[in-house]
């Protein structure tokens, strides 16, 4: 019996192998025998298909700093009567007609602005501390990036009517979803043009900051003329920008490889026609759209400091800071002398603590420490 079951196997087995074989040898010949015209068909559509994607990619780049205008009209810097409001979506910086109401434009006092992050009100209450000692005459703005319900009952005791402070709460669901990650910083541009929408004129400063001079006559006249004023850094744009930043703005990298960025953090600015057109509208934009402010690949962690020359990238992009002196390039044709301050307004509690923990970095070593530190935070 066992033999014979072994025999039945044995045949059974031989069987399935044969028409595995004529299953094989008919694809086969089929696929032999199939037209040269088919197999290239199908090459012609895979071809055309690739083509199209390539396409579709540099589309995307193209028309990347796309936003909902409804974003652009809540901030000022779009009419509700031009064109792209009635398609529904525009395509570009010079597609929208800006405009600025008289009553939103001044040549008075500024505001003092600044953003308070959770965890980050001892901060915000030293620069509240300085702006009421040394420029009680200034209004102050702090937006509330989300506080917990103790800090912002601080808050409140320290900022009030009685000194001419306000609160406002920055409603992160008024915009796209990455505006909440906080590291990226796309609420700064979006803070300022509120602040520029509503009072004409506004002095930025991040907490962490703080005044040490009043005298902000000079740096005013200079804002006024130019339309902003910022504190540059030795460092070019090009060193702490991703090269991707650059193809938003239809420039390279080279471009910036000797431009001297000005920080974010702290920034006067008078609203104008100039003004809301060439910077604000782009660099809001460019806010709105994640690739953007952040493209893949981008981070503010693990910089090479000591790489050669000096005006290559670090590996580390500074988000909102980038766009902006990518702009700034452009709108003044690379000249700083416009934009670009000396004046010794400011202190850093970062520095003071530093200083006090006796650090002995170098110089240079020593301004790119902060500089890290404080992105980080």
């Amino acid at each position: 019996m066992t033999g014979r079951s072994a025999v039945d196997r044995m045949k059974t087995k031989n069987f399935y192998m044969v028409l595995a074989l004529a299953v094989v040898s008919t694809v086969s010949l089929w696929i032999l025998t199939s037209t040269f015209t088919s197999l290239q068909t199908i090459v012609t559509k895979t071809h055309s298909g690739i083509k199209r994607a390539s396409s579709n990619m540099q589309i995307t780049v193209e028309e990347a700093l796309t936003v909902d205008p409804t974003y652009l009209h809540s901030l000022g810097l779009a009419s509700r009567d031009s064109p792209d409001s009635k398609a529904g979506k525009g395509s570009g910086s010079a597609s929208f007609m800006v405009e600025i109401p008289t009553q939103r434009t001044t040549n008075g006092t500024p505001v003092i602005a600044t953003a308070a992050a959770p965890d980050k009100f001892g901060e915000v209450a030293s620069l509240m501390k300085s702006v009421h000692s040394l420029l009680p005459g200034y209004t102050m703005v702090v937006y509330d990036l989300g506080l917990s319900t103790a800090d912002q009952a601080l808050l409140g005791k320290h900022c009030n009517s009685s000194w001419n402070c306000e609160v406002v709460l920055f409603s992160f669901e008024k915009y796209p979803s990455h505006v909440k990650y906080l590291n990226l910083r796309s609420y700064r541009p979006l803070c300022i043009q509120e602040t520029l929408n509503k009072f004409g004129a506004v002095v930025w400063v991040d907490d962490g900051l703080y005044f040490t001079s009043p005298n902000l006559s000079q740096v005013i006249l200079r804002a006024k003329d130019s339309g902003i004023q910022g504190w540059p850094i030795k460092d070019p744009t090009s060193a702490f920008t991703h090269p991707k930043t650059f193809e938003f703005f239809h420039t390279d990298q080279k471009s910036y490889y000797f431009q001297h960025a000005v920080e974010s953090s702290h920034l006067v600015l008078y609203n104008s026609q100039r003004l809301a057109t060439e910077l604000m509208l782009p660099w809001v934009k460019c806010a709105l759209v994640e690739m953007c402010i952040s493209p893949p690949g981008a981070q503010d962690k693990g910089c090479n400091y000591f790489r050669k020359p000096l005006f290559r990238y670090t590996g580390c992009h500074r988000y909102d800071m980038s766009a902006l002196n990518i702009i700034l390039g452009g709108m003044f044709d690379f000249e700083e002398r416009p934009y670009a301050s000396q004046d010794q307004l400011f202190g850093s509690l970062l520095q003071d603590r530093l200083r006090a923990e006796n650090k002995t970095l170098p110089q240079n070593q020593f301004r790119m420490s902060v500089g890290r530190q404080l992105k980080m935070r």
